[in-house]
């Protein structure tokens, strides 16, 4: 009778912890989904922006996931010659066209990213963005509001 119980007690609690590692791992799933969806929207005209995933952490029981990654985006040679700050001299300035114009192929910029997701078991409460600066809103936004 002892050893039918111990076994039954070791499948239940087998199967509890199984089906909270299955919680966290949808969860950080959706969270990353979601990130890359917010991404999409915040850089709608520029379809050069991919995020690439890094970590994704679950904490108590997968109610709150943390996403890290790194945000790629292609610059051109238009765009590193516009930014570039203007040469004192034309002798400058003309080596800085002859070097824009060796460099045909586009630069790749990344900037961190990360993004926390707060849920409720599997429905979504809270989505933030934590970096970068310029997509991080500095207060929580409900769900019906992020989505």
């Amino acid at each position: 009778m002892k050893i039918r119980l111990l076994s039954i007690a070791c499948v239940a609690s087998a199967a509890a912890l199984l089906a909270a590692c299955t919680i966290g791992t949808r969860n950080s799933g959706a969270c990353e989904q979601l990130m890359r969806s917010k991404l999409a929207e915040a850089s709608s005209g520029m379809s050069s922006d991919t995020l690439r995933v890094t970590h994704r952490g679950a904490a108590i029981r997968g109610s709150r996931v943390v996403v890290e990654g790194t945000i790629e985006h292609r610059v051109s040679a238009s765009e590193v010659a516009v930014s570039a700050p203007l040469a004192a001299s034309a002798s400058q300035a003309a080596t800085d066209v002859n070097v824009a114009a060796k460099q045909a192929e586009p630069k790749r910029v990344s900037t961190p990213a990360a993004a926390e997701c707060t849920f409720h078991g599997e429905e979504l409460d809270v989505f933030r963005w934590l970096a970068p600066a310029k997509l991080a809103a500095p207060a929580a936004q409900p769900a019906s509001a992020a989505g």
